[in-house]
């Protein structure tokens, strides 16, 4: 019964209770019928009796006394419900007058035996001029009036059926009628477990349901104030990581850059004024080392934040990377395609993006053996995508990200975007969605 529908369960309840009174109602009608019929038997029986008493008293005069007991079934109509029978001493047997032919089905044998009295059998002698002529038998015969009670119970019945069986479709259909809000508070939910967080129930006109309905529709305000929080958050943390980049990117090129630069003014003085070849070599390799800080530091500077974005627009960022990636390998094809008019991202979501290109593209250059890269780059009402792909060997099935995909993947997901890396039939897929920001 628990693993039924509420619906299952009004209605097994509603049946079950028809069922209830149809019985009762069954069983108060039998035991009417019951008393009924035997009532009627009864009746029948006194009224047979009294009537063999009259035929036999008219037959008297005016048939002869030897001769009444075989005329007698001639002139015996037996009423209904019953049975008679005249034995002729004389002859020595029992002859039946014809009884009136009964109409209806039968009943069946087990209604039969619920309803039919105890049997009734008078025995009347006849004696004329003193001498024992012989007798009428008279029985109760209730088989008519038990197929006639048969019907009538069956018709009652029936229509004691078949209006529980409207009734309980009427109710079926006002329950599903009036639990059809559920089905769309369902529907809600569902949508809301889905992340679609905009899902509401609305107004609905059960008054017992629309505590619930306000409740799914508080709940999904609070689901979606709690997201609004979450992005607002996660996007701070990487805000704040650029931040702190940035900030440490300008460190290294206001502080390391004077200093490098002085390092190679003095060692190139120091080579020119050199007293000693021995003193000339350590000049350059003074200079040598400078340099190597120079390009370190180039390097460092590339990795917390590329130059060019916050400064020039997403798209010629990302062209001027690509061209500089064709002049540097010329074996690698490489095609950007830009959508026109792509509008200018947030800070963030640009950073994101051209790591995404960077960390691609070293990977294609690395690992693949790829010989060309096709990068797309366009926006949807609500996403920015960028899909990148290459013809290269691709990775095994089950093989661990590299910790430059790993950190781009952690990277995306803080700012409520997704990354989904795939092997078509050749080569690799990465595509990269991120949720439409308004620019700070």
């Amino acid at each position: 019964m628990s693993r039924l529908s509420l619906t299952s369960r009004i209605l097994v309840v509603i049946l079950t209770m028809q069922a209830l009174l149809i019985g009762a109602l069954a069983a108060a009608s039998l035991d009417s019928l019951r008393g009924e019929i035997a009532t009627e038997s009864r009746l029948a029986t006194e009224t047979a009796r009294s009537l063999v008493l009259a035929t036999v008293g008219t037959m008297q005069g005016a048939v002869p006394h030897d001769r009444l007991m075989a005329a007698l079934p001639d002139r015996l109509v037996p009423p209904r419900h019953t049975r008679i029978g005249v034995l002729d001493a004389r002859a020595g047997e029992v002859r039946t007058p014809d009884a009136p032919t009964g109409a209806g089905d039968p009943a069946p044998g087990w209604f039969a035996a619920l309803v039919a009295p105890d049997p009734q059998e008078i025995r009347l002698p006849v004696s004329l001029d003193g001498r024992l002529r012989g007798y009428v038998y008279i029985a109760s015969d209730p088989t008519a009036e038990i197929a006639a009670a048969w019907g009538d119970i069956r018709r009652t019945l029936g229509l004691a059926a078949l209006a529980a069986a409207g009734q309980a479709l009427l109710i079926l259909i006002a329950t599903r009628h009036a639990l059809r809000p559920v089905e769309g508070i369902a529907a809600r939910l569902a949508e809301l477990e889905r992340g679609d967080l905009a899902a509401r129930v609305g107004a609905v006109p059960q008054p017992d349901l629309a505590p619930l309905a306000r409740g799914v529709d508080r709940l999904a305000e609070a689901l979606a104030r709690a997201q609004a929080d979450r992005v607002r958050l996660q996007r701070q943390v990487v805000s704040r990581g650029d931040e702190e980049r940035k900030a440490i990117a300008r460190d290294l090129h206001d502080e390391m850059g004077p200093c490098l630069f002085g390092l190679r003014v003095e060692a190139d003085a120091l080579r020119e004024a050199a007293p000693s070849p021995q003193v000339a070599a350590q000049a350059d390799a003074i200079a040598a080392i400078a340099e190597e800080i120079a390009r370190v530091n180039r390097a460092l500077l590339d990795d917390l934040r590329p130059a060019a974005i916050g400064q020039l627009p997403l798209a010629t960022v990302l062209r001027d990377y690509v061209a500089d990636l064709g002049r540097r390998f010329g074996d690698l094809a490489i095609r950007l395609e830009v959508a026109p008019d792509l509008p200018e991202p947030d800070e963030a979501t640009a950073v994101t993006l051209f790591r995404v290109l960077q960390e691609g593209t070293t990977n294609a250059l690395r690992h693949s053996g790829a010989r060309e890269v096709v990068i797309r780059l366009w926006t949807d009402p609500a996403h920015w995508r960028m899909i990148l792909t290459d013809d290269g060997a691709g990775f095994a099935p089950g093989s661990r990200e590299g910790t430059g995909l790993t950190g781009m993947r952690e990277r995306i997901t803080l700012l409520g975007g997704t990354l989904r890396l795939s092997a078509p039939e050749r080569g690799t897929m990465i595509e990269t969605s991120l949720p439409r920001m308004q620019a700070q």
